[in-house]
């Protein structure tokens, strides 16, 4: 696997951070909401056990034999009770109270004996005259009933409908303020004779939302992939040393049998001439006393002779290349995307850009793998050799395309071209243009070339720069060349 570019890298990291930015938006929106629903059930609690305490101050007067006057009893109940405003007791049709009776009074208490229950009588929005069966009522104000520091502190707009429009018990985030998300939730209280809805509303707002996780998160990612990015990096760096170290290790045994069999073809020649004197020798002799002695002696120059030339054949069969294994149809991007991965970055390193086109997508070479491979590994080092000292772009272009029955690998370079009295003797082994070089890789790359029933061949481009072509047999027909590069 390819490692990741660094612009994969910046995608993979803000889809990992967007995927866990919003887990942890969710996680931290759903504990909002369940400390929104607890606190706003905290607040209807407290609010219907004021209503509850109310019935309960009614029943207590109600079950007096002889109660005090509502005038007297009202300055001893205040105190406790915050929020009433007053009190008074309808008897017989005879009002007597802290304050005079409001319009519609015996009305609501008539209602109240008939509910058998205490009914409530709207004052304004605030205030309301909780009527009860006994003729005792009271005047309350539901702005007393809890005082707003006693409320949650999660608690945002608190609003009670007593009168005709709600009143707001609480008002901390004002319309029109910063946009967020709306938690709403209303309820009753929980007292039968006030039943008032009570309305709890908050907006998450963005001075709410969880900025400090998400910035960890956003670090967190980055680090994992930017870990996975360099173990990538490293296994492909090492998948990379490993390649190379087996391609050396093949282009020096490839070396090695190219110097052999050149050793032994340059050998072969003076033994054979040696073995051919020796036996004419062998017939010249005429001296009788010493012909014993030199027939011994020619005859045993003969055999070392012959055993030498033996040996240097055991030799050169043992060493020279051997044919590549089973041929089978290549695919040209696959061999190519294999080379660039282990060279480009020793190439972007040398300012050398390196770029591959296949002009006949779907068209396969016939041949070896691994002989392929070290065929373009060589051309593509020779190549980068001869723009180790050339001005202006270097470029190494690789292309394949099909050409009737033959598919043709070309490698291109920006270089200075090859001299004209050396392109005669490329291919011979032990001849070079380089001081370090050993005159054996281009011969290499022929002999396996044609171990596959291919050709190798070199010419120069105008108005500047070499060109390799190997050609290779088509497995199958030949595709439309339909140009596909890439860079």
């Amino acid at each position: 696997m390819k490692p990741l570019s660094r612009s994969g890298a910046l995608l993979c990291w803000l889809v990992l951070f967007c995927l866990g930015a919003v887990w942890i938006g969710r996680q931290e929106y759903t504990d909002q909401h369940e400390r929104f629903l607890q606190n706003t059930s905290v607040a209807q609690r407290m609010l219907s056990q004021k209503t509850v305490q109310h019935e309960a101050v009614l029943a207590t007067l109600a079950a007096l034999s002889h109660p005090p006057a509502p005038e007297r009893l009202y300055p001893s109940l205040q105190p406790a009770m915050p929020q009433l405003l007053g009190l008074g007791h309808l008897h017989d049709g005879v009002w007597r109270g802290s304050m005079a009776a409001p319009d519609g009074l015996p009305e609501a208490i008539g209602r109240a004996r008939q509910m058998q229950r205490p009914v409530t009588l709207p004052v304004d929005d605030a205030r309301y005259w909780l009527a009860a069966p006994s003729g005792w009522s009271l005047l309350l104000d539901a702005r007393q009933l809890v005082p707003a520091a006693d409320f949650p502190p999660g608690l945002a707009n608190l609003t009670l409908t007593v009168g005709a429009a709600p009143l707001r018990l609480l008002d901390k985030q004002p319309e029109g303020g910063a946009p967020g998300w709306r938690l709403a939730l209303q309820k009753p209280l929980g007292a039968a004779s006030q039943p008032f809805t009570m309305r709890s509303e908050r907006r998450l707002t963005p001075d709410t939302w969880p900025w400090t996780a998400w910035l960890a998160w956003a670090v967190a990612s980055a680090l994992l992939v930017a870990g996975a990015v360099a173990w990538q990096r490293s296994r492909a760096e090492a998948r990379r040393r490993q390649e190379q170290l087996r391609l050396g290790a093949m282009a020096r045994l490839g070396a090695l049998g190219e110097m052999a069999a050149g050793i032994a073809h340059e050998l072969n020649q003076p033994l054979t001439a040696i073995l051919a004197q020796t036996r004419a020798a062998e017939r010249l002799l005429d001296d009788e006393e010493e012909r014993p002695a030199v027939r011994r002696a020619l005859l045993a120059s003969a055999e070392q002779a012959k055993r030498a030339a033996d040996i240097i054949s055991r030799m050169r069969a043992l060493v020279r290349p051997s044919s590549p294994g089973r041929r089978e149809a290549l695919d040209p991007d696959a061999l190519v995307a294999s080379l660039r991965f282990l060279r480009e970055p020793e190439l972007a390193g040398q300012g050398i850009r390196l770029t591959w086109r296949n002009a006949s997508p779907g068209a396969r070479p016939l041949g070896d793998r691994v002989a392929l491979e070290q065929i373009l590994h060589n051309l593509v080092q020779n190549a980068a050799d001869a723009l180790a000292g050339a001005d202006g772009a270097r470029h190494i272009a690789l292309e394949g395309r099909a050409d009737g029955a033959s598919y043709l690998f070309s490698v291109s370079d920006t270089g200075p071209g090859i001299a004209a009295d050396a392109l005669p003797r490329l291919f011979a082994p032990f001849y070079t243009t380089r001081p370090q070089g050993m005159g054996l890789g281009l011969a290499l790359c022929e002999t396996l070339a044609g171990a596959m029933d291919g050709r190798i061949a070199a010419r120069n481009l105008s108005p500047a720069g070499a060109c390799f072509t190997l050609s290779l047999p088509l497995a199958g027909g030949a595709p439309a060349a339909t140009g596909i590069s890439h860079a």
